[in-house]
């Protein structure tokens, strides 16, 4: 086996001479990080020192023409693009700045920048240092044409372009200052990723499964354990300290009994901001170190008991670990923090640990942690659809109202008062909510759109009674052993890239050329989306098939009695779902409509 590992900076992975590229396999999926995974990536490169080890990236060597070094990408393609847009809206924020009289006396060096990132971006021939799929490469080689002052064509739909507006305002929000967004770029170029260069792809699937089961790195709780091991010298036996490092580190065991790094990593960070920090600010990754050294130091090896007692809390509310057997709160207590972890609630963690911690020390009442929570799910449906406000503001936010509350001797009423003022602040108003809820929601986050059919579904519906149990939240498991939805989210217009069945004659039936563009637009809005346990069935079948499946004698797909179904006809128009025969971009629009005016009902921040 052929294996090259070399600790490599961005400024070489995207250098500013040389032919090296990169090619993304057509075997790989497309680019798929969320906001909320390039906003941590933005906070990281913000806050940790220069040189901050990011992760690996694992390539196979491939044949290049002209004396290219061409690498196929096996994993690590999510941080690649990431890095490689953010170089492109660093581009676009300079232009803005060289066009501006204010940054004058910086164009000497605006123009430097700007030469070196194309050449960052684009190899001698224009060609892109980064070949993406074909979908993704669309937007992002039309977006690259900047670099030679061509306007970028319109994406507005497409994932991928909501992505790289969403890098520029992060870009533009947080450099006014020429010399601030330098520094970015500095600690960008300065970011260490692990290459590790394989002889084969086999080879390389292998070395792929080993760091995903394993890691590479030391992680911050490998490094912690040195520092409460030497906490116990003196004070207790080796074998007692073993036993109680065991019992914090069991709570984090995935079932191949492999501890999850990430998750640890998560909670001591948490646990700090919460319950030892005195800012609302958080602490980074490599700050958290010293800091715990310096708590071992003050309390002694005994601060390990308050860590396990805080580990089952957080159990309590992460959907990365299971919830430890010694957490036991009130059944709705368990139900809306079950609906916080489905809508990823992880900025609002302080104010969740805080709150379950009181609740179990009976400094708060548990109908005060169940109103608060529920005011917090009805914030996140909203956030995630709209993507406002940047999760480090929510959490900044939501820290503040730890420090305000959290020696409060009048807990139930303050703690209200502060979680309502908070969210009332930060939170989008219903026009603005209305807007994002007509546009392509299932691109957005299917997640938090599958949560919100659910609970229209359970509050208006009545198709699940006695006798029929509700099984919305079950999950089965699947061939290649995967938990799997029972109930997954359906497009009625099918969102498969070769539309067939009917369809292009359907949805544009003056232009069957003007199908896929119908397509795009349509596919992915809240009217176009239902529930169904058959969606593997239902496909990208046609609409009369869909309207009529069967399964074992009963109806199955969209004559399913569901109460979201109950809105594919059109009432107005006096139609049936038995005789409806079309479905329709005006269909669409029209569902997307009805379901959106139950939405901004029943998440209204003003009647909870």
């Amino acid at each position: 086996m052929y294996l090259d590992p070399a600790q490599k900076p961005i400024s070489e992975l995207f250098p500013i001479e040389g032919r090296s590229r990169y090619v993304i396999p057509s075997y790989q999926r497309g680019y798929s990080w969320n906001i909320d995974n390039i906003e941590e990536l933005f906070d990281d490169i913000l806050n940790e020192d220069e040189k901050y080890y990011i992760g690996n990236l694992l390539v196979t060597k491939e044949s290049g023409e002209d004396n290219d070094e061409v690498y196929s990408v096996v994993d690590g393609q999510q941080r690649l693009t990431t890095i490689a847009l953010f170089f492109l809206a660093i581009y676009e924020n300079l232009e803005e700045k060289n066009n501006s009289t204010k940054y004058k006396e910086n164009q000497r060096d605006i123009f430097s920048l700007e030469t070196d990132i194309k050449r960052k971006l684009q190899l001698d021939n224009d060609s892109p240092r980064l070949k993406l799929l074909e979908r993704d490469a669309e937007v992002f080689e039309n977006y690259l044409g900047i670099l030679d002052q061509k306007e970028k064509a319109r994406y507005g739909t497409r994932a991928f372009a909501k992505r790289y507006k969403f890098i520029t305002e992060l870009v533009d929000e947080n450099f006014e200052d020429f010399s601030e967004l330098k520094g970015f770029y500095d600690k960008l170029n300065s970011l260490i990723l692990l290459r590790i260069t394989m002889g084969d792809l086999v080879d390389a699937f292998t070395v792929f499964s080993s760091l995903n089961a394993k890691g590479l790195p030391l992680t911050l709780i490998d490094l912690l354990k040195s520092t409460f091991i030497k906490a116990t010298v003196d004070e207790i036996d080796t074998k007692k300290a073993s036993e109680l490092w065991d019992q914090l580190i069991s709570m984090f065991v995935s079932g191949d009994s492999q501890a999850k790094s990430t998750a640890i990593t998560q909670f001591l960070l948490n646990n700090y901001d919460t319950f030892i920090s005195k800012k609302t600010s958080s602490i980074t990754k490599t700050k958290a170190l010293k800091k715990y050294q310096a708590v071992f130091d003050d309390q002694g090896y005994k601060y390990i008991y308050k860590l396990i007692n805080r580990a089952r809390l957080f159990s309590f509310i992460s959907p990365a670990i299971d919830q430890d057997k010694d957490v036991d709160f009130g059944e709705k207590v368990m139900d809306v923090t079950e609906d916080l972890m489905k809508l990823d609630a992880s900025q609002s963690y302080p104010l969740m640990l805080l709150l379950l911690d009181k609740l179990r020390n009976e400094k708060i009442q548990e109908q005060t942690v169940i109103d608060i929570f529920s005011l917090l799910v009805k914030f996140y449906v909203r956030r995630n659809i709209v993507l406002k406000p940047k999760a480090s503001n929510i959490r900044a936010a939501f820290l503040s109202v730890v420090r305000k509350i959290e020696h409060s001797d009048q807990l139930d009423k303050e703690a209200q008062e502060a979680v309502r003022k908070t969210i009332e602040t930060i939170s989008v108003p219903d026009n603005e909510f209305k807007v994002a809820l007509d546009d392509a929601v299932y691109e957005i986050s299917p997640r938090t759109v599958r949560f919100i059919l659910i609970n229209l579904e359970r509050k208006h519906g009545s198709f699940f009674n006695k006798q029929t149990k509700d099984t919305l939240d079950d999950y089965m498991v699947s061939k290649g052993k995967k938990q799997m939805p029972r109930w997954s989210l359906e497009h009625i217009l099918p969102e498969s890239s070769n539309l067939k069945n009917g369809w292009p004659e359907m949805i544009s039936p003056d232009n069957v050329d003007e199908a896929t563009t119908k397509q795009d637009k349509y596919m992915h809005k809240l009217g176009n989306l239902t529930l169904t346990g058959y969606n593997s069935e239902m496909s990208d079948r046609s609409f009369e098939f869909k309207r009529d499946f069967v399964v074992d004698g009963h109806y199955a797909g969209l004559k399913t009695g569901l109460f979201i179904n109950e809105s594919i006809p059109n009432k107005e128009s006096e139609e049936k779902i038995n005789t409806k025969a079309s479905w329709t971009p005006e269909d669409i629009e029209r569902r997307t409509i009805e379901l959106s005016d139950l939405v901004i009902s029943d998440f209204s921040l003003s009647n909870s």
